[in-house]
């Protein structure tokens, strides 16, 4: 997280600031990590100029378009992310991993000349601490029965999990549609996402 973001989200205020923007097809939750290939020029420059850096860039969701060649249109939440690891893939394209760290908002964007999305973003402020409850143990053994499933314990099972985790690690893995895991990043209360989580959960198990 910059410094700007640091200052600022600890003492709750919402942060405003230009970030480089990374368009997905796809939502990033906060406290997931996810793995990306990079092999356009324009996110070659964003990655450098973030390792060299150490400052975070935001994922935000496509709605419409495509991850490559033109700008596409964009949802007007994403997340803060921040570069976990990166390496050279066997393909030689450059592999990175990145990690959710915060919600945000995009206002006004611009594009560079080389295509690199810049846009106006503020902070949500950081949740505060949800324990788990006792009825959540069926999401905890959900969680663990997906990961498995997908092979991806060692993103998701790798530590000690809350309330808050516990909802964006399963909406990141759970077969719903898009637009809804956009809204679950307008929610604000981490105990309603997680009331959210579970009804994805219900009717899932319903079909």
């Amino acid at each position: 997280m910059s410094d700007l973001a640091d200052e600022t989200a600890l003492a709750g205020e919402a942060v405003r600031q230009e970030l480089p923007l990374f368009p997905l097809q796809r939502t990033v939750f906060p406290g997931v990590t996810i793995p990306m290939r990079i092999f356009e020029q324009r996110y070659l420059r964003l990655v450098r100029e973030s390792l060299a850096t150490a400052k975070p860039f935001a994922v935000v969701p496509i709605l419409s378009g495509r991850e490559v060649g033109a700008t596409p249109v964009i949802a007007g939440r994403g997340t803060l992310v921040t570069i976990a690891d990166w390496s050279q893939l066997p393909n030689g394209l450059l592999g990175i991993e990145v990690r959710g760290e915060q919600r945000l908002r995009v206002g006004a964007t611009r594009v560079e000349a080389d295509g690199l999305m810049i846009g106006e973003v503020t902070l949500d402020a950081p949740d505060e601490v949800v324990p788990l409850a006792g009825d959540d143990g069926d999401l905890v053994a959900l969680l663990g029965d997906l990961a498995r499933h997908f092979g991806v314990e060692a993103r998701y099972l790798n530590d000690s999990l809350d309330g808050i985790t516990l909802a964006w690690r399963l909406a990141d893995l759970l077969p719903v549609a898009l637009e809804r895991k956009v809204a679950l990043l307008g929610m604000a209360d981490p105990l309603v996402r997680l009331i959210e989580v579970r009804s994805w959960v219900i009717e899932l198990s319903q079909r």
